[in-house]
């Protein structure tokens, strides 16, 4: 191994250690500062609610080094990547995920081609290390998404009931805060300290739609808009987009176990080819040294990773149906 491999070995196992030091220490500091604001709330002279406190504080810092966030704010893509990060709920910012996909995909592709010497299977080697936590973050987003989805009726159930009862739409969405568990309480919680500070209910209701992105939010801030607008009863328009979004949310899952067998089908054609290739290389390591050492066989492994990758795409736009 060449001074050069090494040193390309060393700089990328630095910035994952970088990348994991900067994980755990946003996730303790916000730890901390949760505590401290919770003891701020017990001994300040002004009572809270319960004592709970709302996160109505940004902070826009795209990296915890200063250096890198400067050189993350000239680009446009960095916004979108801390956006993703805040929906999935992870305590890490848009430099972390950064710094862990250049350090995973380099250190990947430094080891293919340190042992195997095979550049286009090093390259898609490096592509899957990169693309690997970037897939990590939008998994724990859809996840987050699904839990807000499937608690957004009871959130607006709840609110029907306080405005039966006599509340205000303000007080009933900080009763949502306070009674349904996260990520809908969290959300909930931070539009209604909005308005606390003066924006306009239906501006804190859209902040809120654009954080959390989700159609069946959209529609009960859309009807809660439009009722603002034209009047209506407020009680029986929340009790119908409740039952709305729970059918829709049980049509998505009734989907979803109808959708099985294909993303099933899918996973088998896609391990398939990997566990033969391993299994021939065990029984018979000299069969497929052709597709390693000639250039032809180079060509027609990259051939069949690109392939392969194209057949993820198509299968999961057939399984992936909108409702």
């Amino acid at each position: 191994m060449s001074y050069h491999i090494v040193l390309a070995v060393f700089a990328s196992a630095f910035l994952s250690v970088v990348a994991v030091y900067l994980l755990f220490s946003e996730k303790v500091g916000r730890q901390n500062r949760r505590v401290r604001a919770r003891l701020e709330a017990l001994t300040s002279e002004i009572p809270r609610e319960n004592g709970v406190v709302y996160p109505i504080l940004r902070d826009d810092t795209l990296s915890g080094i200063p250096y890198l966030h400067r050189i993350l704010s000239k680009f446009r893509f960095s916004g979108k990547l801390q956006h993703l990060i805040d929906q999935s709920g992870l305590p890490i910012k848009a430099g972390a995920l950064v710094l862990g996909m250049l350090s995973l995909g380099g250190l990947l592709f430094l080891l293919v081609m340190s042992f195997l010497k095979i550049f286009p299977l090093a390259l898609a080697m490096g592509f899957v290390g990169a693309i690997l936590p970037y897939a990590y973050v939008q998994r724990k987003r859809g996840k987050r998404q699904e839990e807000f989805e499937s608690l957004l009726p009871e959130a607006i159930n709840l609110m029907a009931n306080a405005l039966k009862a006599g509340f205000s739409l303000e007080s009933a969405l900080s009763l949502v805060a306070k009674e349904i568990p996260d990520p809908v309480g969290i959300e909930f919680a931070i539009a209604f300290e909005e308005q606390n500070l003066g924006v306009a209910s239906s501006e804190a209701l859209s902040n809120m739609g654009r954080r959390v992105e989700s159609e069946d939010l959209e529609l009960m801030i859309t009807a809660l808009s439009i009722q603002k607008k034209t009047g209506g009863n407020l009680v029986e328009i929340l009790e119908k987009i409740a039952n709305t979004v729970r059918e829709r949310f049980r049509l998505k899952r009734e989907v979803r176990i109808f959708t099985a067998q294909g993303r099933f089908s899918g996973f088998v054609l896609v391990v398939l080819p990997i566990v033969v290739a391993v299994v021939l290389t065990a029984l018979n390591p000299d069969y497929l040294r052709i597709l390693l050492v000639e250039k032809v066989g180079n060509y027609l492994l990259g051939a069949a990773i690109f392939m392969q990758l194209v057949g993820i795409w198509v299968i999961r736009r057939i399984v992936n149906i909108r409702i």
